[in-house]
């Protein structure tokens, strides 16, 4: 796909301000003049659609739970490239909060991780699909995580759906998210530091044993030994009970 260069038009309405990598495809920060002369800011995403397993209607984008995904103003195809138009976002993308404030504390990691594995279980229910990335995750400043991009299952590109164990026919992000909650907790990318990959506690002093136990399944090679998403809310629900409090004190 070739990127729009800086004062380049999408769709003949969005001028390009910025450009942005993505997870998949590329983000632009666009102004836009609306019909009485006022400009306002946009996110527009930009996907090929030869990326995609199959044709994907601008219906089926917009299509998805807005409790889960940040609301989609309007989705066009325009030379072969599936452009969605965000409504004006509101917080932090996950990738720029670790940027700042990396590595995160415990209970800031378990809280953002706790609403991802809710929200994937909703998803899961209403047969669609995310993809589980720092910059696909949004923290608005109400408190509330957001995906950016996902939906039904075709509208995942080649190669990026989560896979599925065979012998229980049940999708597996858990090996995502473990990578994810390494990094928060970290500051450290652990598919980076080779085969084996040192314990959380290594580098985050307050991380309880269990939870090394739990990144070392997740990270597995063995895809029966990695956790479910249920199972991964269950441990994470136990995590959250117990209170961990910044300095490694909890309630008993």
């Amino acid at each position: 796909m070739k990127l729009k260069e800086q004062g380049e038009m999408i769709n003949g309405t969005y001028r390009v301000l910025k450009t942005f990598p993505f997870v998949i495809g590329t983000l632009y920060y666009t102004e836009a003049r609306q019909e009485s002369g006022i400009v306002c800011k946009r996110f527009v995403h930009a996907l090929e659609l030869d990326a995609m397993p199959h044709q994907v209607e601008p219906e089926e984008v917009l299509a998805r739970d807005e409790s889960v995904f940040f609301p989609v103003k309007e989705v066009f195809v325009e030379d072969g490239v599936l452009y969605q138009v965000f409504r004006r976002l509101e917080g932090n993308l996950l990738a720029h909060h670790l940027i700042q404030h990396s590595p995160l504390n415990l209970e800031e990691t378990v809280w953002i991780a706790r609403g991802i594995v809710n929200h994937l279980l909703r998803l899961y229910g209403e047969k669609q699909l995310t993809i589980i990335h720092p910059q696909n995750v949004l923290l608005t400043p109400g408190k509330a995580i957001r995906f950016l991009y996902g939906g039904a299952w075709g509208t995942l590109p080649k190669g990026l759906a989560p896979q599925v164990d065979q012998k229980t026919n049940q999708l597996v992000d858990s090996y995502t998210l473990g990578t994810l909650i390494y990094r928060m907790l970290t500051g450290k990318n652990p598919i980076g530091v080779g085969l084996t990959i040192p314990p959380i506690s290594t580098y985050c002093k307050e991380c309880p044993p269990e939870l090394d136990e739990w990144i070392e399944r997740t990270c597995s090679f063995d895809l029966h030994k990695r956790p479910t998403i249920a199972e991964t809310a269950d441990f994470l629900e136990w995590l959250a009970e117990r209170r961990v409090k910044v300095g490694g004190e909890r309630d008993e």
